[in-house]
């Protein structure tokens, strides 16, 4: 048989090709293309990417960054979980050695913080994994991610003062499981607990806080 010195090329799999594709990419893909909203829904889970492209975008720097964030949001998440239980069985009373009039009164405001605090970091995983996956992630939002469980915790506990106050109108029982949801429910929607904040604030006060606090004075 004669060679004509042609020669038959193989052919590429779909993985191949992409891969040796990505060899070639241009700076738009690197970290500095953000690939889709981080607030967009999670139905679709490609998150800009193409099949097969599995490797992170982030430089070494930021990936030790962004594990020692998840590390953080872990540790406040698993705390604000024990703050709940130790309240249930009720070490901090036997603790402190509160009076039998004090132990209500405490458990139903460290329910608020605890939940508070659980609802404020499942909010902040669930946007860290977000921002992370769509190229969103940077370090000037480090603030926002580590204080925000924090804010939570407080707006739901003052919240739950408001409504032993009689400030704010509460419906159903004040059970451990109701303040436990109360304060949840609070923390993971803490921007607009804050916004009912403001109404009270502006009822109480009057119309020269309102304006005040229009002009973020």
């Amino acid at each position: 048989m004669v060679n004509d010195g042609s020669q038959q090329k193989k052919k590429s799999t779909p993985y191949e090709t992409h891969v040796d594709a990505s060899s070639r990419k241009d700076t738009n893909s690197t970290m500095g293309s953000p690939r889709s909203d981080p607030n967009a829904g999670t139905a679709d889970p490609t998150d800009g990417r193409n099949p097969y492209d599995w490797r992170t975008r982030y430089p070494p720097t930021a990936s030790k960054e962004i594990i020692c964030e998840a590390i953080f949001l872990l540790v406040v998440f698993f705390s604000s979980l024990f703050l709940i239980l130790a309240t249930w069985i009720g070490w901090f009373t036997s603790i402190f050695q509160l009076h039998p009039a004090q132990i209500l009164t405490f458990k139903q405001y460290a329910y608020y913080a605890g939940a508070g605090m659980l609802g404020g970091v499942a909010f902040g995983i669930k946007y860290f994994y977000r921002t992370v996956a769509r190229g969103y992630w940077h370090q000037d939002r480090r603030m926002w991610r580590l204080m925000s469980p924090l804010i939570a915790m407080t707006v739901a506990l003052i919240i739950g003062a408001m409504m032993n106050a009689s400030l704010i109108e509460r419906t159903g029982s004040s059970s451990a499981a109701a303040s436990i949801s109360i304060g949840f429910l609070v923390g993971y929607f803490a921007d607009m607990a804050i916004g009912k904040m403001y109404e009270i604030a502006t009822v109480i006060f009057g119309p020269s806080v309102k304006k005040k606090l229009d002009n973020g004075k």
